[in-house]
């Protein structure tokens, strides 16, 4: 079974690839085109645990963004995430979108190669529409780090290897009026309790851009908003979502603020913070299995009720670039340190070397409790 189950999916993938170049294939004349593009990523890493066995970790990433255009109104687009593990391999997060357009070609204990469909859209736009169907991304967030008006596709910034972040099964409208202002509304059915239907009005006034949202929220009924613009120099930004039970059971407040500046000698700036209602506010030995179990919603960014984030940026060379971001969860008392630097070998090539270092609080003692290493060497084409 499982080997039917992988040539189905192989030929679902196949099916995928000839639809896309068959849009390159219709007809010469009528505006058609493709386009490729994507990476290759080595990432080795070592982690070293607290309480569990050392690993070693290889990873080789490859993405592909495939789109199609025929005429001047359609568009069709695909976009591909294969990996390859081997060593300690670790546990793969599994497709929960409402078509399963992930698999495993090989699964070992030692050695994975999984591959995920993580775009896969068509759209129609003309004028001020657009229309689209199918897996694709909905960027409703204007906050730098943690986006809380982001209802489809909540992501974790440490997850620094994920830059494109997920995507969703979704029916998407979007109208743009003058002014600066649109209408947006979405739909995502779902193979959980209920399904999703939510509206984002944006609109520029003061200066500032300006975001309204409204939703039926799978349990909950959702009122939010967000808004970006400078005070002086500095860039403000934020973002909140309320969340109504309909079960009458509790609900939550997630709120995110930013700000972030810029010195003439390259020194960038950003500190944020995060409101999580549900958070918890006290540190004991849950609060480890709290933070790996950690189920990422928008109601649900941190598992700490507070969160603090301070991180600075500076170029040492036009090709190098160091980076060192610091968190704080209050109450449960966890500390992130995350130091980088990034050196662009060509337009094509760049490497980097980041940490990833957790401290947190275990009935009064606080210790580090895992140390991460990764080397990045990136090839883009």
């Amino acid at each position: 079974m499982e080997r039917l189950s992988a040539i189905r999916k192989n030929s679902f993938i196949s099916f995928l690839l000839l639809l896309l170049i068959s849009f390159d294939t219709i007809s010469q004349s009528s505006k058609t085109s493709f386009t490729l593009n994507g990476y290759v990523k080595y990432l080795p890493s070592y982690m070293d645990y607290s309480f569990f066995d050392k690993e070693t970790n290889h990873l080789i990433h490859n993405r592909l963004n495939m789109r199609g255009y025929y005429g001047d109104n359609l568009s069709l687009g695909l976009e591909v995430r294969n990996r390859i593990y081997f060593g300690d391999v670790p546990t793969i997060q599994g497709d929960d979108g409402l078509v399963n357009m992930a698999f495993y070609t090989v699964r070992e204990s030692n050695f994975v190669i999984n591959s995920m469909v993580d775009r896969f859209w068509l759209k129609y736009q003309k004028e001020k529409i657009e229309f689209s169907i199918g897996r694709q991304r909905v960027n409703w967030g204007v906050n730098t780090i943690w986006n809380n008006n982001d209802l489809f596709n909540a992501y974790n910034f440490i997850d620094f290897d994920y830059i494109e972040r997920p995507g969703s099964d979704i029916i998407r409208f979007l109208y743009t009026g003058d002014n600066l202002s649109s209408f947006e509304l979405v739909y995502m059915p779902s193979k959980r309790n209920g399904s999703v239907i939510a509206g984002m009005y944006r609109i520029n006034s003061f200066g500032y851009d300006f975001q309204f949202l409204a939703a039926n929220y799978f349990d909950d009924i959702v009122i939010g908003g967000g808004w970006a613009g400078n005070i002086k120099n500095a860039g403000f930004k934020g973002e909140l979502s309320y969340f109504i039970d309909k079960n009458k059971y509790k609900n939550s407040l997630s709120f995110s603020s930013s700000l972030d500046y810029s010195l003439k000698n390259g020194f960038y700036f950003l500190g944020s913070y995060l409101y999580n209602s549900n958070g918890f506010t006290e540190s004991n030995f849950l609060s480890l299995v709290n933070i790996n179990d950690n189920v990422l919603s928008p109601k649900n960014l941190m598992p700490s009720k507070h969160s603090y984030l301070i991180q600075v940026t500076k170029p040492v060379s036009p090709p190098v670039n160091v980076s060192l971001s610091i968190l704080y969860g209050q109450g449960i008392k966890l500390l992130y340190i995350s130091p980088s630097i990034n050196y662009d070998i060509n337009s094509r090539i760049d490497a980097g070397i980041i940490g990833q270092l957790f401290y947190l609080d275990n009935y009064g003692d606080f210790k580090n409790i895992v140390q991460g290493y990764f080397l990045q060497i990136k090839y883009s084409f």
